[in-house]
């Protein structure tokens, strides 16, 4: 899996949890956690995306509290790019 690739399945989630049902949120992180364990026991993810998927769960969250600020919206093609970017360096920063 690519980073770009986890990252867009990251929005996805987001995009599809209620960030006031809890329930909702532990469904996201569940399919976030088996993500990440199958992507690290298929080891078809290199190193970058792999840091970026462990941080990811562990600000988990984090980003549900926050999912408007990183969800798609249907049709709204740049403007989700650029909330994909703010969510790359919301789990991956570059400094």
């Amino acid at each position: 899996m690519s980073i770009d690739n986890f990252v867009s399945y990251l929005q996805q989630i987001l995009s599809m949890i209620d960030s006031k049902n809890k329930y909702s949120i532990a469904l996201g992180k569940s399919a976030l956690t088996a993500t990440i364990a199958m992507a690290i026991a298929s080891g078809k993810v290199d190193g970058e995306t792999q840091r970026a998927m462990v941080r990811s769960e562990g600000i988990y969250d984090y980003l549900a509290d926050h999912a408007k600020d990183f969800a798609g919206v249907p049709g709204k093609y740049d403007e989700n790019a650029k909330r994909r970017r703010r969510l790359l360096m919301s789990i991956s920063p570059s400094c």
